[in-house]
């Protein structure tokens, strides 16, 4: 007796220590509370003093077997609190690798149950059946091993609404009967994170009731097969699968407020039936997939559309294919277009609605007027004996016939019931609804609020927008490849005497203009050819072939350009400031070097979009010009930048050649025409320099540091007429417009037979001129005389270095 008292008593102690750290406040447990599952009982290991509350709910251990005195802790532990938000609800956690199959012994008044982190490899039929009449929510979470749930496993649980699956990569497939049995009260069904690699039978779930939601996101759902899917719920979530086909009719006979297709990047393909039998669906997402057309049979009552980040989509259906259509948040500009101008979009299906309009109309009108002529000549025949004769017949006939008919409803279908509402849609409504038609009779223009709103770099009905503009265009273009190709066939065909080096970075500057001018041929063509539709033609062009390649030459060229536009300036500098050191000027081998880096530097800049750093598709007119990320941001920032350097160089060195000019000639008057031409050249150079590149360094900087100061229509404006205006102009500043151009012109024209006598006069006159027209500022160190060979050298090379400036 002395040893059992001793013995009972620990045993109580043990009990109330493990009741005591099991129920904390709030919901929240010692991690050292834990219960270990033994014979269908639990062994304890206690650690902590705290008191039971009376306001709480504790566990109820199971009365059976007497734990043993041991301390050793188990792998796994359930905890049991009252939720926080609602007090009369008990929840318990059960975590533990150990942990092989559902406990039975928690308290039976727990309304949650969460199963996490467990070793659990199936939940067979009768593991919830002991929590029947409490359970309200079920979880399973981070159950590794959980690779089969056995049918009935969640019936007569008659108060369940919650069942919650997450996690569980080893669950790839669920039999036919796994909700069979389940209450009528159940809500939410998600299974999230699991290895499903197809959808569940949910033909058991309560037919009468809708549901809140049934999440299947994230699992390795790979297509959904024709009527596959039959369910009531507001919303179905199929998200983040790799869904890759949506067969016929998938959800027949389904009612879906919002379904969920997001994220399945393998979804290219929708049956053109794919949505057929759907009813009351009010919101459809298929953002970030990969379809390329999306069907509309079964969509007409959807009130919201979402397909966000959708690049490969092409067409969007008419808008007369959905009736109710509110919002629409789409992945391009140009498909709110279609919204905007339905009957450019697609003619014949907006003819077709125009002949049920008129339909509608006259059989109303019809209907109408004979019921009313029913009404008169009842009217009529009532009154006969005191009116006597109907004088007035013809006038109040009149007066009836002209009133105003009814009209019909523009966005309805005429297969559609329109007396309802959305949400009870009968199918193929019957003739005796003719009446309800015709009284709610009305016309309005679709009105859909797309995003992103069409703008002028993305518009809807012309690339250029303005007739000037267009005009302005065509004369760039004109003149640019005109002048280019002028600058490059009298170069490459007249055999350099002198000054080779300025030849040969003349014809890589004309070459790169000329490029300009073939991108700025291609978007005037694309406009010339869309003009009032872009938005039909937007897709081909865009993501074509056309719009990479006009991006590619512009992106090139550009860079080109001013990459042998700041090399012609720095060896012009060299040549007039140095030209007593005939030793220190660029060569033609080292001017080939640094122009094979140009080409490489320009190659790259123009290929980085076609990778992926930002984009030539985002704009109509395929400059990159989309910021998604960091690395879109440096980019233009670098294009900015290396521009902005570039300028800065050619100010610098045609200031420097300025004033290394004799005081006579930086002081040069109207009788000193020659030397004050040199001034007004530069001037002009760098004028024009500045005007095309400073505006758009400077609102493209502003733009995006997030503060644009212009907006879109004034920045395409720069883009489209200011940005490539320099192709136009340097080959007229730079070459045609100097005497050495005019020289080799009657040279290759005489080759041919014509301006002889131009190209002697020209060769006489070149030849005659002794000096330069400006003087040098010198060293002291030159003021020695210089030898006769070295003097006529160097005079030639003043001269035509005044004529390349």
């Amino acid at each position: 007796m002395k040893c059992v008292l001793p013995k009972f008593v620990y045993r109580l102690l043990l009990h109330h220590l493990l009741l005591t750290r099991i129920c904390w406040p709030h919901g929240v447990y010692a991690t050292s509370a834990v219960c270990h599952d033994s014979h269908n009982g639990f062994n304890v290991s206690p650690d902590g003093n705290s008191d039971l509350s009376p306001d709480r709910n504790p566990t109820t251990m199971s009365s059976g077997q007497a734990p043993p005195p041991t301390l050793t802790l188990p792998p796994w532990k359930c905890c049991c609190w009252n939720a926080t938000n609602q007090s009369e609800e008990v929840e318990c956690r059960c975590e533990g690798e150990a942990l092989t199959r559902v406990p039975q012994t928690l308290t039976m008044a727990m309304q949650r149950l969460t199963i996490a982190s467990a070793g659990l490899p199936r939940l067979r039929a009768t593991g919830l059946k002991v929590y029947a009449q409490t359970l309200l929510d079920v979880a399973f979470t981070d159950c590794l091993q959980l690779e089969l749930i056995q049918d009935g496993a969640f019936a007569n649980l008659k108060l369940l609404r919650t069942i919650y699956i997450a996690n569980a990569p080893k669950l790839s497939f669920l039999s036919k009967d796994v909700f069979s049995g389940i209450s009528d009260t159940v809500e939410i069904i998600r299974i999230i994170n699991s290895g499903l690699t197809s959808v569940p039978d949910l033909t058991h779930l309560p037919p009468y009731n809708i549901l809140q939601m049934i999440d299947l996101d994230n699992n390795q759902i790979t297509r959904i097969d024709s009527k596959s899917i039959k369910v009531k719920t507001a919303q179905l979530i199929l998200a983040n699968n790799d869904i890759s086909y949506v067969d016929d009719s998938a959800f027949f006979g389904s009612k879906i407020a919002k379904l969920s297709l997001k994220e399945n990047r393998k979804l290219k393909e929708l049956h053109t039936n794919a949505f057929h039998g759907i009813i009351d669906i009010t919101e459809l997402d298929l953002s970030s997939t990969s379809i390329v057309e999306m069907p509309s049979a079964g969509l007409q009552t959807i009130e919201a559309l979402y397909i966000l980040n959708t690049h490969t989509l092409k067409t969007i259906p008419s808008i007369y294919n959905f009736r109710n259509l509110q919002r629409a948040y789409l992945t391009h500009s140009f498909h709110c277009c279609a919204f905007q101008f339905p009957s450019r979009h697609d003619p014949l299906r907006h003819a077709q609605r125009m002949l049920e309009i008129e339909k509608w109309r006259t059989q109303c009108n019809g209907e109408r007027n004979s019921r009313r002529e029913r009404n008169i000549a009842k009217k009529i025949e009532s009154q006969q004996d005191d009116l006597g004769t109907l004088g007035g017949s013809e006038a109040l006939s009149a007066d009836v016939l002209s009133t105003p008919f009814s009209s019909v409803d523009y966005m309805a279908d005429a297969a559609m019931n329109l007396g309802y509402f959305h949400e009870e849609i009968t199918i193929n409504p019957d003739d005796e609804q003719f009446a309800e038609f015709c009284g709610n009779f009305t016309f309005r223009k679709p009105s859909v609020e797309c995003y992103p709103m069409p703008d002028a770099l993305n518009p809807c009905e012309d690339v250029m927008g303005y007739q000037w503009l267009r005009i302005s265009v065509w004369v760039v273009v004109a003149l640019a490849v005109v002048g280019n190709v002028a600058v490059l066939t009298v170069n490459l065909s007249i055999r350099p005497e002198i000054t080779p080096v300025a030849r040969f970075l003349m014809c890589h500057l004309a070459f790169a203009d000329l490029c300009l001018g073939l991108y700025l041929f291609l978007v005037a063509s694309i406009d010339a050819h869309s003009m009032g539709e872009y938005f039909n033609y937007a897709y081909d062009w865009q993501y074509g072939l056309g719009c990479k390649v006009a991006g590619f030459l512009t992106v090139f060229a550009s860079h080109l350009s001013v990459f042998t536009l700041t090399l012609i300036t720095i060896e012009r500098w060299v040549a007039i400031t140095q030209a007593m050191y005939l030793n220190k000027r660029i060569r033609l081998r080292s001017a080939s070097i640094i122009m094979l880096g140009g080409w490489i530097y320009s190659m790259v800049m123009s290929s980085l979009p076609l990778f992926g750093i930002s984009n030539y598709s985002s704009t109509s007119i395929c400059l990159p010009m989309e910021v998604r990320d960091t690395f879109d941001t440096v980019y233009l920032i670098g294009i900015l930048g290396c521009n902005g350097v570039a300028f800065f160089i050619i100010a610098v060195c045609y200031a420097k050649i300025y004033f290394s000019l004799g005081r006579e000639t930086r002081h040069a008057r109207q009788n000193n025409p020659g030397e004050l031409s040199v001034a007004k050249k530069m001037s002009l150079l760098v004028f024009t320099n500045f005007a095309c590149w400073s505006p758009i360094a400077f609102f493209g900087l502003t733009a995006l540091a997030g503060y644009p100061l212009i907006n879109v229509t004034n920045s395409k404006i720069l883009l489209v007429f200011f940005y490539p205006l320099n192709s136009c102009a340097d080959p007229y500043l730079y070459a045609i417009l100097t005497a050495q151009y005019r020289q080799d012109l009657y040279t290759l024209l005489s080759k041919l037979g014509l301006c002889r006598t131009n190209a002697v006069n020209s060769k006489d006159n070149s030849s005659g001129m002794g000096t330069t027209r400006f003087t040098i500022h010198r060293h002291s160190s030159l003021t020695c005389r210089i030898p006769p060979a070295l003097e006529v050298e160097t005079q030639k090379m003043l001269t035509y270095s005044e004529e390349y400036v």
